[in-house]
């Protein structure tokens, strides 16, 4: 093999190599307040809306929609196929909680406790193909346009 062609190539990919992901996958994620009680007000919706794409930028996650009823969080996120789901929702449920909790003491009081999420949640894969129908129908459900199916 001829040696003087490959140094350059060995070199740039040693310097600077990264995988290249073509790919998302994505997932509807739910989780909901402790004892799903209904304590999120506009001001903690307002806040969520801030808090959790900055941990999704910090993390190297797309983020497609955040959606906070009084009682939960939809979020809308897309993953790399080397990211794990369970700890993209443990980072994000962690630092959303955290903050909202340093931020507006008054949860302390209404959740009797320093814990503001629920340790469960729910997680849906959404293809390509339905992503833009499923962000609209969380609108539609969250903004009062749709009610929601009730068990029954």
């Amino acid at each position: 093999m001829d040696s003087h062609l490959t140094p350059k190539v060995a070199r740039a990919l040693q310097q600077h190599w990264e995988p290249l992901y073509r790919s998302r996958l994505h997932y509807l994620v739910m989780w909901s307040t402790r004892g799903r009680r209904p304590v999120l007000k506009p001001r903690h919706a307002d806040r969520i809306r801030k808090l959790v794409p900055q941990v999704c930028v910090d993390r190297g996650m797309e983020l497609v929609d955040v959606v906070v009823g009084r009682d939960h969080v939809h979020v809308l996120i897309g993953l790399r196929p080397s990211q794990s789901v369970a700890s993209a929702i443990r980072e994000i449920k962690s630092r959303s909680g955290l903050e909202l909790m340093a931020d507006f003491p008054e949860l302390r009081v209404w959740l009797g406790g320093n814990i503001l999420w629920d340790e469960r949640y729910s997680v849906e894969t959404v293809s390509p193909a339905r992503l833009q129908r499923v962000q609209e129908k969380l609108h539609d459900i969250h903004e009062g346009r749709e009610p929601m199916a009730r068990a029954g």
